[in-house]
Formats: structure tokens, sequence, C-alpha cells
């Protein structure tokens, strides 16, 4: 679930964006603007604001997240999939990667960008291939309940192959990098809401654009390409 906006073309709630200069008040690179049809002068403008007072209203679901106006190394991290299997971002240099943070028991938010994420590989030129990488939101949950997941929200579609979801190898290894990639993650009795994000991360290792869900598919088959290609 995420929480930081509510649907329907309202206005986000405060924590949207974070506060100072973390890598989600900031510009957008150059591809995001080209993609998102938005002017660089007018993005240039709309980082000089207040993150949060001013531009926490002016943003809609399904425009994409200031990432950095200059190329960010995207923050490292080491962790375990569903299968065991040790996995690391920097292992990914040389492909485009996807990088999402989830939690397989969501019932809100969570299934619609998996479905997303499904539908902008499907359209993807042929040859470009990204590494798909989930983080789990939610220490403790299993194979079990990522398996769960795929055939309750993905019966009629399907990730490419090689996806990884990481579930561990334990809690502090998973809030750790929430932390380091500025994911709140809050749980409640019920649920637990955390912000419902697509990264975009270039061959080299660094962060390009970043699309809040429900994700705008056709924008970002447009972004992932030209990551690709560049």
């Amino acid at each position: 679930m995420m929480r930081r906006s509510e649907l329907g073309g309202m206005s986000f709630q405060r924590g949207w964006w974070r506060v100072g200069r973390s890598r989600r008040g900031r510009a957008v690179l150059a591809v995001a603007c080209s993609v998102a049809g938005i002017g660089l002068g007018s993005l240039l403008a709309l980082a000089t604001r207040h993150p949060v007072a001013a531009n926490s209203a002016s943003l809609q679901p399904g425009q994409p997240r200031p990432a950095p106006l200059t190329r960010h190394s995207a923050p490292p991290f080491t962790l375990v999939d569903q299968n065991g299997a040790t996995v690391s971002l920097a292992a990914q240099r040389g492909r485009v990667v996807l990088l999402t943070f989830m939690d397989p028991v969501c019932t809100a938010l969570c299934p619609v960008m998996g479905r997303d994420i499904a539908a902008v590989e499907q359209k993807l030129p042929r040859g470009i291939r990204p590494e798909l990488l989930v983080v789990s939101v939610a220490p403790g949950r299993t194979k079990a309940d990522v398996e769960h997941f795929l055939s309750s929200n993905l019966a009629s579609t399907s990730w490419l192959s090689g996806w990884h979801w990481l579930l561990g190898p334990n809690a502090a290894s998973l809030q750790l990098t929430w932390l380091h990639w500025h994911i709140e993650v809050d749980p409640t009795p019920t649920d637990i809401n955390h912000d419902e994000l697509l990264d975009v991360i270039d061959p080299h290792g660094y962060l390009r654009v970043t699309f809040p869900a429900p994700l705008p598919v056709d924008d970002v088959v447009s972004a992932i390409t030209t990551v690709a290609r560049t």
C-alpha cells in the first residue's frame, strides 16, 4: 500500500517528498524530461521550490518522481532472494535494473505495481531485458508468500525470467536498504504502509528516474529504452 498519495488525482500528502535534499527531492534527469514530455527548464524551476510545501501538490499519480539532475550512484545492497541466493546490486552492472519495494502479502497497490511491471516488460523492444529486483518491506515473508502473490495477481501474465524477490537475510539488512533508498515503511496492526515506487537504474549503476504506482506504462517503457541505449 502506498500512503504517500491519495489516488484519483488528489494531491500528495506530506512525506511523499522526502524532507531535505534526499534523492526523492531533486529534479528529474533529462531522460525523464523527454519521457514525460516536460521541459528541462520547467523541472529546474520545480526543483528550486521547497520540496514538501510546493512540490507535493504539483505531482500527480503517474508522473515521474524526481531523481537526481546528474547521475547519482545507486546505493548498494546485498540481500537474499526467495530461493536463498545472494543478490547484490553491484552484480547487475551492464544491465538496466528495475528496483521496487513491495510486500508479497499486500492486497492494495503492490498487486497493481506487479501487474504494471509485467505490462512494461511485455512492451519493451526486443533485446532490452531489465533485471527486476523486488525488496521486501515486510521482514519474515517467505517463498510461499511470494508464490501466492504471483499466482493471485499475475495469473494471466508474468514477469520476465530472472527476477528476484529479496526477503532477507534478516530484518536489519532489509531495514538498512530501506534507509539507504529513502523508503518509508510504517507497519500498522493490519497492514504495512510504504512508498510504492519503481526505480530505473542504468547499466553503469546510476539511478536515472523513479515512477510512483500506478505506473504510466508507456512512459516507463520509453524511459527504460532510453536508459538502455545511452
